[in-house]
């Protein structure tokens, strides 16, 4: 059966969701579904949702975690692999080109609307979680990670050194997607040397688990920037770490708030 990989968006509004009704003339037209679309080849499931929700809403949106492990459902025209992120719009005026109609409620509220069968374990697990109380970061403070046979050891489980590594990984993104990526300060004459880094292991993860890491500022002055991370998989918290880093350029340290001003300032909007 053809494979169709899938990336869908619960929208929060408080304790409310956004439901779309399928257009005429699509497939499962009349069904209600989640915002979202087909994943291109090479595309990361976030990147789907940014583009998917901007064709369908017309707004952008901010993608935070998934919210359950990828459902796999067959369908008459193939089999859906389905991965849902948690989302918010950046503006709440909506443009809606590819569904006949939208619903705000909550989980319970929707429930006895005509479901696609894949939204189903989807709405069985927004009920169990407090909506309101839900914090979606920007997409530059989340990486995923899914674990490799190679990163594991001998007991089956993900060898501690590898969670300093993803670290790194997460924090070499969230600084690109700022604008600030190691290459832009290496042209500069610019290095970072790591001062300090420590793990709070929590619970063990194995292979093909997918780690998501949320990055955050935890603080900035002067001269250092300490960095936060926390992991979980499939919800749970697997590991909390911290990383602190300076800036120096000719063997001199940098001030933040003398010689760095700009990315000092792109750093403060995601302090904690």
């Amino acid at each position: 059966m053809k494979q169709i990989h899938v990336a869908a968006a619960v929208i929060v509004n408080h304790d409310q969701i956004l439901a779309g009704q399928r257009a005429s003339g699509r497939l499962g037209e009349g069904a209600w579904e989640f915002p979202g679309g087909k994943i291109h080849s090479g595309e990361d499931p976030r990147e789907t949702l940014q583009r998917e929700i901007k064709e369908e809403l017309g707004v952008a949106a901010v993608i935070g975690e998934r919210v359950l492990p990828t459902i796999v459902h067959p369908y008459p025209w193939g089999e859906v692999h389905l991965q849902v992120f948690y989302a918010r719009l950046r503006q709440t005026t909506l443009t809606p080109n590819a569904h006949d109609q939208f619903k705000w409620g909550t989980p319970q509220a929707l429930a006895d609307l005509a479901w696609l069968p894949a939204a189903r374990p989807v709405l069985a697990a927004l009920a169990k979680v407090d909506l309101s109380q839900l914090t979606i970061d920007d997409p530059a403070q989340l990486y995923t990670h899914t674990v490799e046979y190679y990163e594991t050891d001998r007991m089956g489980i993900t060898h501690h050194s590898n969670y300093v590594r993803w670290m790194e990984e997460a924090r070499t993104r969230f600084l690109a997607m700022i604008g600030w990526d190691y290459r832009h300060f290496e042209a500069q004459g610019i290095i970072s040397p790591v001062v300090a880094v420590n793990c709070r292991y929590k619970h063990p993860t194995t292979f093909g688990d997918q780690v998501d890491i949320r990055l955050q500022v935890k603080q900035l002055d002067r001269i250092r920037l300490t960095l936060s991370y926390q992991m979980t998989c499939q919800g749970q918290i697997v590991c909390l770490g911290e990383s602190e880093h300076c800036f120096t350029k000719d063997q001199q340290l940098l001030r933040l708030d003398r010689d760095l001003t700009d990315f000092a300032a792109a750093l403060r909007q995601y302090q904690a």
